[in-house]
């Protein structure tokens, strides 16, 4: 695996390490292309407007590489969106998450002062915008979340660091698609990029505020479609995860609505209540002693790797596949027969 290091300024400077260690060039303090022995594309930098700046990713990785951004006392937000049509994984915290645009997650936020490492997956094309904010102009938003703990990490000097993982809203996700019709080399697409990148920063915020001053029940007519999708997951839970659009078009919603009605209604996402009632279910099998193994459980489930499945049941109950599997034995004695 290739392993990279940087840590981020609202000014290009911070681009010039990064350039030596992957032996590529930076265009006009703004552009650097992927080296061809690690893949194709480039990260674009530009300053937006006087502290707020962008970095805009789209490469596709030929080998694993890691990029892994070193924490700094730069006092920056980044909100990272990730458009990637597949998964990558994003480490905060010795966590992985995944992210892109096919999972139910695709923004996170982090602190500058928190570690993260970026890992895109190989012979995929990754689509990820980064905007990087002086905390300065987050006051209020930074206030509003110092109320809610779990939000919050604490560094060795006690000092609490902010990380949030979430969803794009709808507008933004074609906002930011729309940069990927533009050629990087166009004259145009500074402006055009920053204007992007404003846009989406004042959807967020638009929802952000909405839905911390907005606190209006379902109607009947929502609640029962909202109901009507948390049934097909129950009655579905052999299969995988439907697409959050599935589930949003069953509701007759916008994806952003379905998401944040389901929230209000069950105190769950879709895709967490699924998986928690998967892995119920995946107790019931393994305790029912009618499985030789727990492979055999896995693909009654839809799991294709069996590290997955066991890392997924640890995490919800605490224990491990092995802990309540009761083998079939009659079954294996008339195998070996």
């Amino acid at each position: 695996m290739r392993k990279f290091t940087h840590s981020y300024t609202l000014t290009p400077e911070w681009q010039y390490d990064l350039v030596k260690q992957l032996g590529t060039e930076l265009l006009d303090n703004k552009l650097i292309i992927v080296p061809k022995d690690i893949g194709k594309g480039f990260f674009y930098f530009s300053q937006v407007t006087e502290g707020i700046s962008v970095v805009y990713a789209d490469l596709t990785a030929t080998v694993p590489i890691k990029l892994t951004r070193q924490k700094s006392e730069n006092e920056i937000f980044i909100f990272h969106f990730d458009l990637s049509e597949h998964i990558n994984l994003i480490k905060i915290n010795n966590i992985d998450y995944e992210i892109g645009s096919f999972n139910q997650l695709d923004l996170a936020i982090l602190d500058n002062e928190i570690e993260s490492t970026f890992k895109p997956s190989v012979n995929e094309r990754t689509i990820a915008l980064r905007l990087l904010i002086n905390k300065k102009l987050l006051h209020d938003f930074i206030q509003e979340f110092e109320k809610k703990e779990s939000y919050f990490v604490k560094s060795k000097t006690n000092k609490k660091t902010f990380y949030h993982y979430g969803n794009i809203d709808s507008n933004s996700i074609l906002l930011i698609q729309s940069i990927k019709q533009k050629s990087v080399r166009d004259l145009a697409f500074d402006s055009f990029i920053k204007g992007v990148s404003l846009k989406v920063l004042g959807n967020f915020f638009n929802k952000f505020y909405e839905t911390k001053n907005k606190n209006v029940p379902l109607t009947e007519i929502e609640s029962e479609a909202i109901e009507k999708t948390k049934n097909y997951l129950l009655n579905n839970l052999y299969g995988p995860f439907p697409s959050l659009t599935f589930l949003a078009s069953m509701a007759g919603m916008s994806a952003s609505k379905y998401k944040s009605l389901f929230k209000t209604r069950y105190n769950n996402t879709p895709k967490n209540l699924f998986i928690e009632e998967k892995i119920k279910l995946a107790q019931k099998l393994l305790r029912s002693g009618e499985y030789t193994t727990l492979t055999a459980v896995m693909y009654e489930l839809n799991y294709t790797k069996l590290s997955y499945f066991c890392t997924k049941y640890f995490e919800q109950l605490k224990r491990k596949p092995t802990d309540d599997f009761v083998k079939n034995h009659q079954a294996s004695i008339r195998n070996e027969s």
